[in-house]
């Protein structure tokens, strides 16, 4: 008989941890297990050392008045001019090293789309005008670098299987869509479907959003996987990413781009006609992008449902 997952609770639980950094993300792992201990699943965890950045001050005044903001940055400092004032929809590495403001245009909120190797703060569009008129802008970020020892989760064939499913479960804002979302998909199917746990392997990857890799930051978690399974990897048949569904239809992706954005491994390349990225709908998700706003008001049940299938077509596939 097939189990019933509730999906948008356990969405709720999760996001309940939000921002899945640091304590946050080690909650969020707990709360993962104590699903997985709850159906008898027999689980392996993996853990690796990383580092992280912890904002500890945020501040940007405009001609004396202050602005919200929240800092991006990896490394502590000053802003003070606007002359790099850009879109944080622009991908990183051309300003990785550049002090500057940045700002989400498609969203209404404080967006962290973009972190950055030098000073750097997020603002609201709302408030480019303030910016743009003020003869004096001072802004500062504090940072602290903290590392810890990150765990993934490892559920089924870790031996020889033949499809490896993966999802982030830590987030920069609430991360509702990015990626409780993957998370409650994975966990769903290994609850509805137990018998895919036979022949396959699901890994619930910690530390995927922030590190201290340049340039490539995120996907920390994956490569940590990669570095120890990289010959399990090279033989299975498929891999899948889910990351980023419940928002909208549900799409399978194979583009270098896309698994580069996703699934920034060390060896996408060699590994990329195995790779396929399920994901939702990317350009509505940019509205709420990494922000407080990417809540449970964006994930519609039947687009988790919709994904369910798709996974299950991928791994029966594989």
């Amino acid at each position: 008989m097939r189990r019933e997952f509730a999906y948008l609770l356990f969405i709720k639980n999760l996001i309940s941890f939000s921002p899945r950094q640091l304590e946050g993300e080690q909650k969020a792992g707990d709360f993962i297990i104590s699903f997985l201990e709850k159906f008898k699943f027999q689980y392996k965890l993996q853990y690796f050392w990383t580092e992280v950045p912890k904002v500890e001050k945020e501040i940007l005044i405009a001609d004396g008045k202050k602005i919200a903001c929240k800092g991006t940055s990896f490394v502590s400092g000053k802003v003070r001019d606007k002359n790099y004032l850009i879109s944080s929809l622009i991908p990183s590495r051309f300003f990785l090293d550049k002090s500057n403001i940045n700002f989400n245009p498609k969203s209404p909120g404080i967006s962290l789309s973009n972190f950055y190797f030098a000073p750097a703060i997020a603002v609201c569009r709302g408030d480019l005008n303030l910016i743009l008129k003020a003869e004096k802008i001072e802004g500062e970020v504090r940072v602290k670098p903290v590392r810890y020892k990150a765990r993934n989760i490892l559920v089924g064939n870790l031996r020889n299987p033949k499809v490896i499913c993966f999802a982030h479960y830590d987030s920069i804002g609430k991360g509702a869509v990015d990626n409780a979302s993957g998370v409650a998909v994975l966990l769903s199917t290994l609850i509805s479907h137990p018998f895919v746990l036979k022949e396959n392997l699901f890994v619930f990857s910690a530390n995927e959003e922030l590190s201290y890799d340049k340039p490539t930051y995120w996907g920390h978690g994956f490569r940590a996987f990669e570095e120890e399974f990289l010959k399990t990897m090279k033989k299975t048949k498929k891999i899948v990413v889910v990351d980023c569904v419940g928002n909208g239809k549900a799409k399978i992706l194979k583009d270098e781009e896309m698994i580069y954005l996703a699934f920034p491994i060390k060896n996408a390349k060699k590994l990329k006609n195995k790779i396929s990225i399920l994901t939702g709908d990317l350009e509505k998700l940019m509205s709420v992008y990494h922000s407080d706003l990417d809540n449970l008001k964006q994930i519609s049940e039947k687009y988790l449902r919709e994904a369910e299938r798709k996974l299950l077509m991928l791994i029966k596939l594989g």
